[in-house]
């Protein structure tokens, strides 16, 4: 994009092009942009003509939200900027084939994919950001450990992972709502505990507000609740208290926070956001016991966002085979994938120039 100038009148500059998004979303992800001197961290969508913007529902859609350029073959609508209903007032280029611009930005090959083809091996690097991302996890936790115990973060954790992306606030609200020792307090007047868990859960939780709509069945707050229950039941059978579980000694097996409803990979997204960091975080276990439960856990299976990079740094075998590596995935997406910072990640040799 050599001498492009918005419709606005800036300058275009372009740092780093991003990377081709997936099937659904913008069309470029983590693009890093000079606009007349002011610094564009985003996203890139691509249309033929402007008005594809909302004729695609793009101006309503959340995933947009992101976007920083919208590169255009034919600006039909005549606006100096393209308006997402977020309040965003994205940038606007016109591209036309063949023209001056040069052409809009092209998929390129990552040096992390580079460097794989030359016989780099990904796991080492991605445990060394796998041990730092569980480092983080428990210094964020410290504070709550260090005012409510351990036993009393770990329920929280739980609730807040259970909860999903959907309702982590309302079930961490919830955790504060009934603490644990008054849930432990109720269930043990009962016969059955689990159903005495679910009942004090879900009577706490009827006074907050929960997303329902667009869930899959298994995601509904009721099932999620139903697995709090079993997983609470579980760690706290009633002799030991609220404090730290008894049955999350270093090396427990996978299954000491599964319960019914509850399927592999809740139990893995546990073990990995609320056990281990807490554990951690409170002194429960020491770092290298830990970090070698880290390294034990089976991945739960790659997430979405990081499919590319998996296909990047696959070589012959999946990269993400196991928790730890997962993990340190997620880290390499979030502070150099999405950040422009392609070719100055732990794959790279140096600083990726890249051309204007």
């Amino acid at each position: 994009m050599r001498g492009q100038r918005l419709e606005d009148g800036r300058a275009l500059k372009v740092v780093f092009p991003g990377v081709p998004g997936g099937s659904s979303g913008p069309d470029f992800r983590g693009a890093v942009l000079d606009a007349g001197g002011d610094l564009l961290r985003g996203d890139i969508e691509l249309h033929l003509r402007a008005s594809g913007w909302r004729a695609h529902g793009h101006h309503r859609d959340p995933a947009y939200g992101g976007v920083v350029l919208h590169v255009v073959a034919e600006n039909d609508s005549g606006a100096l900027t393209t308006l997402h209903a977020c309040g965003r007032a994205i940038a606007v280029a016109v591209v036309r084939a063949g023209g001056r611009g040069g052409g809009v930005p092209a998929a390129f090959t990552p040096p992390c994919a580079l460097a794989v083809a030359r016989g780099v091996e990904p796991g080492p690097a991605l445990a060394r950001m796998a041990r730092r991302r569980l480092r983080a996890k428990a210094a964020r936790v410290a504070p709550l450990v260090a005012s409510d115990g351990a036993g009393q973060a770990l329920y929280t954790l739980v609730l807040e992972t259970l909860g999903g992306a959907a309702n982590r606030a309302a079930f961490a609200g919830l955790a504060r709502r009934l603490p644990l020792a008054a849930l432990l307090e109720q269930a043990g007047a009962y016969g059955e505990r689990a159903l005495a868990c679910r009942a004090a859960l879900k009577g706490a939780a009827a006074a907050l507000l929960l997303r329902r709509a667009g869930l899959r069945p298994l995601a509904s707050p009721s099932r999620r609740l139903d697995a709090a229950a079993e997983v609470v039941v579980r760690l706290w059978p009633g002799e030991d208290g609220a404090g730290w579980p008894a049955a999350l000694a270093p090396g427990a097996p996978l299954r000491a926070v599964s319960g019914a409803g509850l399927g592999r990979t809740s139990a893995i997204e546990l073990w990995v956001n609320a056990v281990l960091p807490v554990a951690l975080a409170s002194g429960a276990w020491a770092e290298p016991g830990a970090l070698a439960q880290l390294a034990a856990l089976p991945s739960p299976g790659t997430y979405g966002k990081l499919r590319r990079l998996e296909g990047w740094l696959g070589g012959p075998a999946k990269p993400f085979g196991s928790a730890e590596a997962l993990q340190g995935g997620l880290l390499l997406h979030a502070e150099y994938c999405t950040k422009g910072a392609c070719g100055r990640c732990p794959f790279s040799e140096g600083p990726l120039a890249v051309g204007h």
